[in-house]
Formats: structure tokens, sequence, C-alpha cells
């Protein structure tokens, strides 16, 4: 069996940390809770019963885009969309996609932060920090 270190980071860094954490928690339960929101109002006023990946990621759409994926998510002989319930998808996408937006960019700065004090409380190198850069899984946030 290896033995791993376990940092022991300054009460500095842990209350930083804990804060960046719990926050990133709440924003990332947002997201969760606006996202069911929406595809929940998309099932029950739009029959979109399976909103696929394009849907679940409504934010990376344009309103455009959004109008086009829940026409081809609705059921075979759904009557045709109206122009009034165009429009109320292209606000409706709007209202939640810009929020959406700007909640997963402060995701990503705070997973960026939280690299930073890990790598603080290791008491990383550049050199150390530069190879778990380069060799880092894809999802991992870039510190």
């Amino acid at each position: 069996m290896a033995s791993l270190p376990i940092a022991e980071p300054t009460p500095e860094l842990r209350a930083e940390t804990e804060d960046k954490v719990a926050t990133l928690f709440a924003r990332a339960t947002e997201s969760r809770t606006q996202t069911c929101e929406l595809l929940n109002w998309l099932r029950y006023e739009f029959a979109v019963e399976k909103p696929g990946q394009q849907l679940e990621g409504f934010a990376n759409l344009s309103g455009e885009a959004f109008v086009a994926e829940v026409r081809k998510r609705r059921p075979k002989g759904a009557p045709r969309l109206t122009s009034a319930s165009i429009g109320e998808l292209t606000d409706t996408h709007a209202c939640y996609a810009g929020p959406m937006q700007q909640r997963a960019a402060e995701i990503r700065a705070l997973e960026r932060r939280l690299s930073g004090l890990v790598s603080q409380a290791y008491r990383l190198s550049e050199d150390d920090i530069d190879l778990i850069r380069r060799t880092a899984p894809p999802r991992m946030p870039v510190g």
C-alpha cells in the first residue's frame, strides 16, 4: 500500500477553501435546480419528454437554436408552435440562460481558485504545477 501525503493547510487557507467550496456547492445546486425547472416547464408546456444533451445544456444554445431543439424534441404529431409560443420559448431561454452562463463562469473561477489553494496547501513548486497541468485529465480546471 502506498502512503500519500495529506496537506495541512494554514488556518487562512482552510477558511478560504471552506468558503469557496460552500460557494461552489451553492452555485452548482442553483444550476441544477434551474435546469430542472426549465426541463419540467418544457415537459409540461411543450411535451418534451426526453430533452437530450442539447436542451440539458440549454445555456450553450442561442435562442434560435433552443427553439429548434424544442421543435426537434416534441412528439411526432404535436401541433406546430405558434409565434406566441416561440416568443415564450425565446424569452424563457433568455431569462434562464444568462444567469446560468454567469454561474458557469463563477464556477470555473471558483474551481481555478480551489486548484490554486490545493497547490498552496501542498506547497507545490511552479515545476510541480506545470507537470500537473501537462498531465491532467481533460476536465481538470486550469489553475
